[in-house]
């Protein structure tokens, strides 16, 4: 019965993450006129000084430490350096904006 009971209890705890989740997804929805979960920003790199658009899913990270208010430590994509974004200031990619540059092997 206890078993039971925890599972219940677990499975009513995952789903009310799920609409606090979509919820606070919606108004961030509202907020940057993009739908869907992923989204896209334009990012320069302020070590390298080049553009590149970002595809990221709000309130998680793999790839990236989240600093709080929109900002995340992460790699860029060309120069492979280690900086701070701001997500949330930074614009959306466009539909005609060129996509990045593919990641070279080396430094540089």
């Amino acid at each position: 019965m206890v078993g039971l009971l925890g599972i219940t209890v677990g499975a009513m705890a995952v789903v009310l993450f799920l609409i606090v989740y979509f919820v606070l997804l919606g108004r961030l929805n509202r907020k940057t006129g993009q739908s869907g979960v992923v989204r896209n920003s334009r990012l320069t790199c302020p070590k390298c000084g080049r553009s590149f658009d970002f595809e990221y899913v709000p309130f998680a990270s793999a790839t990236a430490l989240r600093l709080g208010n929109g900002r995340r430590y992460m790699a860029c994509p060309i120069c492979h350096q280690w900086s701070t974004f701001d997500l949330l200031n930074a614009p959306p990619a466009s539909a005609g904006s060129a996509p990045a540059a593919p990641p070279t092997n080396g430094p540089g």
